[in-house]
């Protein structure tokens, strides 16, 4: 099929690839993007992003300028749900711009400290616990089913206030809205998760529970009580990142685990190593590709950008960028500079839910390999991983 570039974009720079349908992110997702990597550290892929052309930026450097310049990279609705559904609202505070962005991140930021994160250790352990129960006997299971989403879920969705025997239909309207292989599927999860979460947000507004969603629905920016919008886009961010991004970190550190015997063992003599380990592993597989939208025409390190252009920023191009970290693409856990990785994003829209994400982390690794014997890939079986704007795992059979 042919293919028609914008008037702007010079032939030189085209690389066709997409982030859904690259060759090898069924398996490897962090060394498939690896083998993209070039002498440029702009390109443009004309069906990118969901069939769509999009600039995607490669290098470490460009990617945090990118993060930290709104003034020329806008997050403003650039997902796309709620114009899924013709609507116009945003996710907040995730499609907003500084300032308007900071009276929401600060609201938000009270039910997502290290303090009170801490304090939901406890529920955790036994979650995780409960979990490990169910499946060590088998010597046996796909992690990601019996593991890796369970306990992300139960842990935010009880912390959110959504009610768990709901799980199911929450996962299945995540999954179509990020990884939907149609338009129709993808305005239809939207629908689902916009309707429920309105009508839950109207049920604290009558009915003030301790969860977040009453938070929300009780908040106030500036004196004035948030409008129903404003509502829904912080209970919509707050869903989509809650349910599928631990899941995938757990995956793809599991995957790597089974893997790598040696390095196994010795996190599990090393305790010491873990909290390290969480890092690095994150850093080395990176998930997400965020998105931004072009503000005004600009020429950004000699590339000509028109507004409106479509800017991809890919955490696992900058955090496996070998002029950032030594020996990127290997898993070092005594790094020197393993803060320095963008795996939770950089600049005002870091992620909000990174405390969360590294005690749920560290919990289910101490827990795992201090009560489960040594662990491998599931004898004459595969994992399965995929791509698209969050990587992930799809299956992870592991015995022991």
């Amino acid at each position: 099929m042919q293919i028609e570039l914008p008037a702007h974009v010079p032939a030189e720079l085209v690389q066709d690839f997409g982030f859904d349908t690259y060759p090898g992110l069924t398996s490897n997702p962090p060394v498939a993007i690896d083998t993209l990597r070039d002498e440029r550290p702009i390109v443009y892929a004309p069906r990118g992003r969901r069939g769509e052309g999009t600039w995607v930026f490669k290098t470490y450097d460009l990617l945090v300028e990118a993060f930290q310049k709104p003034e020329i990279f806008s997050s403003d609705r650039y997902s796309g749900f709620s114009a899924l559904l013709g609507e116009d609202w945003p996710m907040l505070p995730l499609e907003v711009d500084p300032p308007a962005h900071r009276g929401y991140r600060l609201f938000l930021n009270k039910v997502f400290s290290p303090s009170l994160m801490n304090t939901l250790g406890d529920d955790m352990r036994r979650t995780i616990r409960e979990l490990i129960a169910k499946v060590r006997d088998a010597g046996s299971c796909d992690f990601q089913d019996a593991i890796a989403r369970p306990m992300p879920t139960t842990v935010f969705l009880h912390h959110l206030g959504l009610p768990l025997e709901a799980a199911d239909d929450f996962l299945d309207w995540e999954g179509q809205l990020l990884h939907g292989q149609d338009l129709q599927s993808r305005v239809d999860a939207a629908r689902n998760i916009k309707n429920y979460l309105v009508a839950a947000l109207k049920d604290r507004a009558a009915k003030p529970r301790n969860d977040v969603l009453t938070y929300i629905a009780q908040g106030e920016l500036n004196g004035r009580p948030f409008n129903m919008d404003e509502q829904l886009g912080m209970a919509f961010v707050l869903y989509g990142a809650g349910l599928d991004t631990v899941a995938s970190a757990l995956g793809f550190t599991f995957k790597f685990l089974a893997e790598n015997q040696e390095i196994q063992a010795q996190m599990r003599a090393n305790e010491d190593l873990r909290k390290n380990s969480i890092e690095e592993l994150v850093r080395a597989n990176s998930m997400v590709v965020s998105g931004r939208t072009v503000t005004h025409d600009t020429v950004f390190h000699g590339v000509t950008l028109k507004k409106g252009d479509y800017v991809s920023l890919p955490t696992m191009f900058g955090n496996r960028d070998e002029q950032a970290f030594d020996r990127a693409t290997e898993v070092e856990f005594g790094r020197p500079n393993i803060l320095k990785h963008i795996g939770f994003g950089s600049g005002a829209h870091a992620c909000l839910g990174s405390h969360m994400a590294r005690r749920e982390m560290k919990i289910v690794i101490d827990e795992w390999l201090d009560t489960m014997p040594q662990f491998r890939i599931k004898q004459g079986d595969r994992a399965v991983t995929y791509g698209g704007s969050v990587f992930g795992v799809d299956y992870l059979p592991l015995e022991w």
